[in-house]
């Protein structure tokens, strides 16, 4: 089983509740492999206490331009789509090495075979475990463009290497092109909010995007106390807690540190009927 936890908006406590049900899934005796997917900012790893571990450095594709085979047509700069390359007349293209995609169109367009295939290190892949629970992520390198790419490089590193029954793709908030990656293969969803006006904004969004995808979710409410809104059609509803605060400060999932607490065993019956 594949479960997406994902959300329109920032800040719901999507990784909060990704973590601890986790946990409770590794409590009711499944063997868990988690995918921190968010490789702008992973977390998940701190809220698991854990550090980052077996460090793989992820490269892609970048142009190398021969300047004798160059005869300075622009066909390369035309092609390219992300403008990463740019030609001052008279003179051989240039490179914009942050805007470079690594999708090699410029190569194929070149009709004198002037482009050459050099790299560049886009981010890092990571493999640690806690609570009996392996967890991969990614992070990306500062100002690179290629987030889906590093999405799909801790997807294919946590499904080559992972042992779970039970895998668990944490996105990042939003609705864009990360997130999609992130969400595509996914057996079911939990879409995170809020009980405010932009979370309830942003689950709209979350959720015609789930519904292209023809992913089946569940929506689960955070912070259900902060307002008397209330959503329709929810599954859990997590209360304003301190002592779920106290959990999330010092690092260790409330799942974990109390089991017997009333959010506790509510995440843990939620997790145990998304079994069913």
């Amino acid at each position: 089983m594949i479960l997406g936890i994902t959300g329109g908006k920032g800040g719901t406590g999507k990784t909060v509740l990704a973590v601890n049900i986790a946990i409770a899934f590794s409590k009711m005796g499944k063997k868990v492999t988690y995918l921190d997917c968010d490789v702008d900012c992973p977390a998940a790893h701190i809220l698991f206490g854990a550090k980052l571990e077996n460090e793989n450095e992820i490269k892609s594709f970048l142009p190398s331009i021969n300047e004798e085979k160059c005869m300075k047509c622009g066909k390369c700069v035309e092609t390219c789509q992300f403008n990463a390359l740019y030609q001052i007349k008279g003179e051989k293209p240039s490179l914009v090495e942050s805007l470079c995609s690594g999708c090699k169109a410029c190569k194929v367009a070149c009709p004198f075979g002037a482009i050459e295939d050099n790299e560049k290190t886009i981010g890092w892949t990571y493999k640690t475990e806690k609570y009996g629970i392996e967890l991969f992520s990614g992070k990306l390198r500062p100002s690179d463009p290629l987030s889906e790419k590093m999405v799909e490089e801790v997807k294919e590193r946590a499904f080559k290497e992972g042992k779970g029954e039970m895998f668990i793709v944490d996105t990042s908030a939003g609705a864009h092109c990360q997130v999609v990656r992130a969400l595509e293969g996914c057996d079911m969803a939990v879409a995170v909010t809020e009980p405010t006006l932009f979370g309830i904004h942003d689950l709209k969004v979350i959720s015609e995007v789930l519904g292209k995808l023809k992913i089946p979710y569940e929506t689960a409410v955070n912070r259900s106390t902060i307002s008397e809104r209330k959503l329709e059609n929810t599954s859990l509803e997590i209360p304003y807690d301190r002592d779920m605060i106290n959990c999330y400060v010092e690092g260790i999932p409330i799942v974990e540190k109390l089991p017997e607490h009333g959010i506790s065993k509510k995440i843990s019956e939620f997790a145990g009927r998304l079994l069913k």
